[in-house]
């Protein structure tokens, strides 16, 4: 079936045009230092932006929108790996050719953004092409929403529904769930709900702790266990981010999970997973998948990588009408994306044991130790990756000294960003067009920042 305006000669001026983006942006494929006079009229223009906003940046960062690859270009002139992508949009890539056919392929609809009353063929294929990742298990339908905290919003709301007067939430410690007025109340960091009132009532366990695994499952299911007999008939669900993407890369085990899941489903709590970061970005295109809990999960909110966000819910959760609903679907660019995407990394040699992820992974995991155990050895602390989510220690993994590291490292090259607390690590959301004389470039400014900075 044709969408949007078709003819010949639209069609090929469309593809022309798409050859010649492509090609003007493939020529930012190096690092560059920035130029002296555009460094100043940046950091004029971020001081002016966070006036506006209320408060500086982190980086002295403003992309030109130009960029190939790994590669992007700051409004002072400098070209930069980005191994961060948005924290964690960005998985194909800078100008990847499927971003500027999306761009391209939306243009010729009639309109930016979709939505609930507004809806269009390729938010049905989307959402379609979804559910028939998940064929094995429960979950059968999909409801777009606005950004990963919404589409968490959306989760808690069909499961309040179904388990009214339950509404008691059990989550993981350090975990992430977003900030909207919901989700920060999940959210382990008090420091993000500062002088906001409390509105929902949730107990935590520990996650996974890799200092002492044969204990770790012992010590959650403990957790889990006294909970549940101290407050009887009074929680929702288990609700767990599989990988925690901002605690600092934190992944269990299956058996860890299976264990958890078994007795929180006996007494009768959904199995709310948190994909919105891991969405991708492991072995599988879930990373329910990925540790194979198909069959336990009742709902997963996503986002991120899919370019839009939303929640895959089982039948059981399917909400009465009126509790969910939504102007924007999301722009219709970020909707053809998320098709495209999907479909190249499920039809590519992506996932799997063999797949690219996982070689990206064991990658940024060897060269890691390498540098552990060689020139940086005692400057870099606990490091690990699930798949394209990788986060290191370096030096005693205060705020002070990583804050530190990640400005220097941005100055050398790279943009980067933090994640956990006490302690702070390095984290790296790599993009998959990264290529081997990428990673020797990159590790060789990472060992040098780590020496100009720990050394």
């Amino acid at each position: 079936m044709s969408y949007g305006v078709n003819s010949e000669n639209l069609n090929r001026k469309i593809d022309e045009a798409f050859s010649a983006i492509l090609i003007e942006q493939s020529k930012f494929d190096a690092v560059k230092p920035p130029n002296e006079n555009d460094s100043k009229e940046t950091a004029a223009l971020l001081e002016k932006y966070g006036q506006l906003r209320g408060r500086g940046f982190f980086y002295p960062y403003l992309s030109t929108g130009r960029g190939h690859g790994p590669f992007t270009e700051c409004t002072d002139g400098s070209i930069k790996y980005d191994l961060i992508g948005g924290i964690g949009p960005n998985i194909l890539g800078h100008s990847h050719p499927l971003y500027i056919k999306s761009h391209l392929e939306a243009a010729k609809l009639d309109s930016i953004m979709c939505g609930n009353l507004q809806p269009y063929p390729q938010t049905f294929e989307l959402s379609e092409l979804l559910i028939n990742s998940v064929s094995k298990s429960k979950l059968k339908h999909f409801w777009y929403a606005g950004s990963g905290s919404f589409a968490n919003d959306t989760a808690l709301k069909m499961i309040w529904q179904k388990k009214d007067p339950a509404y008691k939430i059990i989550a993981f410690e350090h975990a992430f769930a977003g900030r909207s007025v919901a989700t920060q109340d999940i959210t382990y960091n008090a420091a993000y709900r500062e002088g906001m009132p409390k509105n929902i009532e949730v107990d935590y366990i520990p996650h996974f702790d890799f200092k002492n695994p044969e204990e770790s499952t012992k010590n959650s299911l403990g957790r889990l266990k006294e909970l549940l007999e101290k407050n009887k008939g009074q929680y929702a669900a288990l609700m767990i981010e599989i990988v925690q993407g901002e605690a600092g890369i934190v992944a269990g085990t299956r058996d860890f999970y299976v264990q958890l899941f078994d007795l929180a489903k006996a007494h009768g709590l959904y199995i709310w997973i948190d994909e919105v970061q891991s969405f991708a970005r492991t072995h599988q295109l879930f990373a329910f998948q990925h540790f194979e809990l198909d069959e336990y999960v009742d709902i997963v909110s996503v986002g991120k990588a899919l370019q839009v966000c939303g929640v895959l819910f089982s039948e059981e959760l399917n909400p009465k009408p009126g509790l969910v609903s939504g102007t924007f679907n999301g722009a219709l660019s970020a909707v053809i994306a998320g098709h495209m995407i999907i479909r190249y990394l499920t039809e590519g040699n992506f996932f799997g044991s063999n797949g690219r992820n996982a070689h990206l992974e064991k990658e940024f995991v060897t060269r890691l130790s390498k540098l552990a155990n060689g020139s940086c050895k005692e400057k870099i602390g606990h490091f690990e990756a699930t798949g394209l989510m990788v986060a290191f220690q370096v030096g005693d993994g205060s705020k002070d000294i990583i804050a530190t590291f990640l400005k220097k490292l941005f100055e050398n090259g790279i943009v980067a960003f933090s994640a956990g607390k006490d302690p702070v690590r390095v984290r790296f959301l790599p993009p998959l067009c990264l290529e081997d004389k990428h990673l020797d470039e990159i590790f060789s400014i990472v060992e040098k920042t780590i020496l100009e900075v720990v050394g």
